[in-house]
């Protein structure tokens, strides 16, 4: 709880984080319902009260209401305060926290200017979230429509777990821990949904393995042993039979999992020099995969064992060597008979043709280009610039929007994102999830703490009709990385 009673402390609280409210929705299977009786009285004697998190103050306390169940479930300024079965990520369990054992504290502790919460009060708040957070009837958020529910998976690899942000709302709903140890970071890199829309996969720089998770329930379901390796790409194929993992080492490989009998076939041999971007032909009989550095990609036809070098620069031989173009992700459009390339030292996206692997165009685009992600309802590619300036809004990062059709810039996107990397496109509700890692230290200042140490980062959604920012950056966990959408 957070009740900021005075306008000063208010804009001290939105200077450090950099952001600005927004109106949220909540889920509609809550608008009628109400806290359970226990939590009912902490919120309404300790919380919604006068100058501060109730109807007529809320929006001098960090935009939180906490007058009734509904309202909390909507969120503050910062994006969801509660996170089902995760009190540790729950910021308001940090400020009423004051209690060593019972998990993180950060301040200013609430209630604010007055006596902080008893002991059993705090667990009743504890115990209420590690339950999901169910209303006076016993029913949990975001629990409704598990089978058709649209969700933004998004990695957190400084903290070993997976955001996992309702797209109807734009909330973070969920956090799934990933990984096998509890005292090892393993670094979840990469995550993907498949296209059947019935599972996830994430693989980790420190693992040897992929993990598969039930995209309607989001819980574990099976691991795959790749072997030692920098995993950094996932990506399953059409018919979701099977799934290609790169590892970025020097002499890297690239791994096909047979997801149906969890057979393993790993091409290597030095075959491939750091490799990281992939991208699959229709039928996954051709592969394409970037070579990190240098001004090439490598075309793979796994069923010959065949393996082609390709420059990305006309009448130049294909090299591996740094600094030159700097290939990191590849990505088919849906014809399959173009593919674009992100080239992060030169600053460009260069437009290849399948096949004959010619190059057609090349786009200049902002600083340090990364992760791409495709509207196939509105025809655009939308290009992550990682390290692109800002200095206007203080931030760092932009979003390029590449027209497929005319292979021309349409847009760029410039918004408060700081060092914005993964991407993706809700095509249902022609929304842009952009998400920063905030991890250098410039960037700004985390509303709250993190399990894990370290920054949290955060992401924003842009209505690609309008290009008006629908919700502005919500905070999740430590640097976010990769995204899907399902």
């Amino acid at each position: 709880m957070k009740p900021l009673k005075s306008l000063l402390l208010f804009s001290v609280v939105v200077t450090c984080i950099g952001i600005f409210s927004c109106n949220k929705m909540v889920d509609p299977s809550f608008e009628q319902s109400d806290y359970p009786k226990e939590v009912e009285t902490i919120m309404l004697k300790k919380c919604a009260t006068a100058g501060c998190h109730n109807d007529q103050s809320y929006q001098n306390a960090g935009n939180l209401n906490l007058s009734t169940y509904t309202k909390l479930l909507g969120g503050a300024i910062n994006g969801a305060v509660v996170i089902p079965f995760s009190p540790g990520q729950s910021s308001l369990m940090q400020f009423v926290n004051t209690y060593a054992d019972l998990g993180l504290s950060t301040t200013p502790t609430m209630p604010l200017n007055a006596d902080p919460l008893s002991r059993d009060e705090v667990l009743i708040l504890k115990n209420w979230i590690s339950n999901g957070c169910p209303d006076k009837n016993g029913v949990i958020p975001f629990a409704s429509n598990a089978d058709t529910r649209n969700k933004i998976y998004i990695t957190n690899q400084g903290c070993d777990i997976v955001s996992v942000v309702d797209a109807e709302t734009q909330l973070v709903m969920r956090y799934v821990s990933v990984g096998q140890f509890d005292n090892i970071p393993e670094s979840p890199h990469n995550v993907r949904v498949s296209d059947d829309k019935k599972y996830w996969f994430v693989c980790f720089i420190n693992g040897n393995y992929i993990q598969q998770f039930d995209a309607v329930t989001d819980t574990f379901m099976n691991k795959y042993d790749i072997g030692n390796g920098l995993w950094n790409v996932i990506k399953v194929s059409n018919d979701n039979k099977k799934a290609f993992v790169s590892d970025l080492s020097s002499n890297g490989k690239l791994v096909e999992v047979n997801l149906l009998t969890k057979a393993i076939k790993t091409y290597t041999g030095g075959l491939f020099e750091n490799p990281h971007g992939i991208a699959l032909s229709k039928n996954s009989d051709t592969i394409y995969i970037t070579a990190q550095y240098g001004n090439m990609i490598y075309r793979l036809i796994p069923s010959l064992a065949a393996k082609k070098d390709i420059s990305l620069e006309k009448g130049v031989a294909p090299v591996t060597t740094k600094g030159i173009l700097d290939p990191h992700e590849v990505m088919m459009n849906e014809n399959m008979d173009q593919y674009f390339v992100t080239c992060q030292t030169s600053n460009e996206v260069r437009v290849m043709r399948t096949g004959v692997d010619t190059l057609i165009k090349v786009i200049p685009v902002g600083t340090y280009p990364l992760e791409m992600a495709i509207s196939k309802k509105h025809d655009l590619l939308f290009v992550t610039c990682q390290e692109d300036a800002n200095p206007n809004l203080k931030s760092k990062g932009s979003v390029y929007v590449i027209n497929m059709n005319s292979l021309q810039v349409v847009k760029v996107i410039k918004e408060r994102f700081y060092q914005p990397h993964g991407i993706g496109v809700d095509d249902i509700r022609s929304y842009l999830y952009v998400v920063s890692r905030n991890a250098d230290l410039n960037g700004p200042a985390p509303h709250h703490i993190s399990e894990c140490g370290n920054r949290n980062g955060f992401f924003h959604v842009i209505d690609i009709n309008t290009w008006r920012v629908v919700t502005n950056a919500s905070e999740i966990s430590v640097d976010p990385y990769s995204a899907d959408v399902r």
